[in-house]
C-alpha cells in the first residue's frame, strides 16, 4: 500500500483567506484615509473659500466698508466680486479663490491686510454677462447705443460706468453723469443736440431764439429749467462762471456799447465789481432786479 500524503488544500484556504482579510483591511484603510483627506479638504480649504470670496466678507475691512455698503444698494447686488474684477477663465478664477484662502487665514491674525486682489473690471467681464448691447434705456427716454461705443469706437465700459457699482453719482444714484457725457457730446468729438440721446425730450422753441442767451434770463420764470437742467447743481453757473465770447480784448472799451443793448452785468459780477472802475454802480440799462448768478 502507497502512503498518502496530507492534503495541502486546508492549508491553501487559510492562506487565501488571510491574504483577502489583508487586502480588506488595506483597502478600508485607504478609504478612511482618503475620507479624512476630503474632509480636512473641505474644513480647511473649500469651506474658507467659499466665505472668503463672498462679497460680505470684505466688509471687515475698513478701507472696503463704504464699497460694499454701496454694492448692496447696486443693481449689481447679487454679483459676486470675482465675476467682475476677475478675468472671466478658469485659471483666473481659481486663482482668485486659492489667493482668498489665504486671506481667511490671514484675516484673524493682527498683521492682517485689506487684499489687493481686485483690480478695475475690464470689457470680458461686463460682456460675459451683458451679451446683448442695449440701445435704448429701460424707461425707453434715452439712446444709449453701446454696440457703437464698445464695438465701433472701442471704449471702456468703466469710462462711462464709473458710478455703477462702489459709489454712487451726485445725484445718489448709480447710472453715468450727463457731465461725463458731455465730455464727449461736447459737438466736436460727438454730437450734442438734447435729441440725439434724448427721445422724449428737446430743447424747447424758446431756446432756438436767435437771442435766446440775451433773453434767457428774463424768461426763466416762464420756462421749466429744472425738467432739464437738474442733473447738475448750479447749472447756470456752468455757463456764467466761463468767460463769455464777448469779453474780447477789446472788451473794455467796447462793453459799453454792449450794455446800452442789454444789461446782465450782474449775472456775473457784484457791484463792487464795476466799482473798481467805475467808482459806483454805473446805472446805464440798471436792472435792480436782475441777480447774482449763485
Amino acid at each position: 500500500m502507497t502512503e498518502e500524503t496530507p492534503s495541502t488544500e486546508p492549508r491553501r484556504g487559510i492562506a487565501e483567506r488571510t491574504r483577502e482579510l489583508v487586502q480588506n483591511i488595506r483597502g478600508r484603510s485607504l478609504l478612511v484615509r482618503l475620507a479624512i483627506a476630503v474632509v480636512a479638504i473641505t474644513v480647511f480649504v473649500l469651506i474658507p473659500a467659499y466665505i472668503a470670496t463672498r462679497p460680505a466678507f470684505m466688509e471687515r475691512y475698513p478701507s472696503t466698508e463704504v464699497q460694499y455698503e454701496s454694492w448692496t444698494t447696486s443693481v449689481h447686488a447679487q454679483v459676486n466680486c470675482q465675476s467682475c474684477h476677475i478675468p472671466p477663465n478658469t485659471a483666473a478664477q481659481a486663482g482668485y479663490s486659492l489667493r482668498m484662502v489665504g486671506q481667511f487665514y490671514l484675516q484673524a491674525l493682527p498683521i492682517s491686510q485689506n487684499p489687493d486682489l481686485l483690480k478695475t473690471p475690464g470689457d470680458p467681464a461686463c460682456s460675459s454677462c451683458h451679451i446683448d448691447l442695449r440701445a435704448v434705456s429701460p424707461s425707453g427716454d434715452l439712446n444709449i447705443p453701446h454696440k457703437a461705443h464698445v464695438d465701433e469706437l472701442k471704449i471702456a465700459c468703466i469710462e462711462c460706468h464709473e458710478f455703477l457699482v462702489h459709489e454712487t453719482n451726485p445725484q445718489g444714484e448709480h447710472t453715468p453723469t450727463m457731465e461725463r457725457c458731455l465730455k464727449c457730446h461736447d459737438g466736436k468729438t460727438a454730437k450734442d443736440e438734447c435729441e440725439a440721446c434724448h427721445n422724449e425730450k428737446g430743447a424747447p422753441l424758446s431756446h432756438k431764439a436767435t437771442d435766446w442767451k440775451i433773453i434767457h434770463p428774463d424768461k426763466q420764470q416762464e420756462e421749466d429749467c429744472e425738467s432739464c437742467h437738474k442733473w447738475t447743481e448750479n447749472w447756470c453757473a456752468q455757463c456764467h462762471s466761463t468767460r463769455p465770447r464777448s469779453h474780447a480784448v477789446d472788451w473794455r472799451a467796447t462793453h459799453r456799447d454792449a450794455v446800452k443793448q442789454h444789461r446782465s452785468c450782474e449775472a456775473c459780477h457784484e457791484g463792487s465789481f464795476c466799482e473798481k472802475c467805475h467808482g459806483l454802480v454805473p446805472q446805464l440799462n440798471f436792472d435792480s432786479a436782475l441777480k447774482l448768478v449763485p
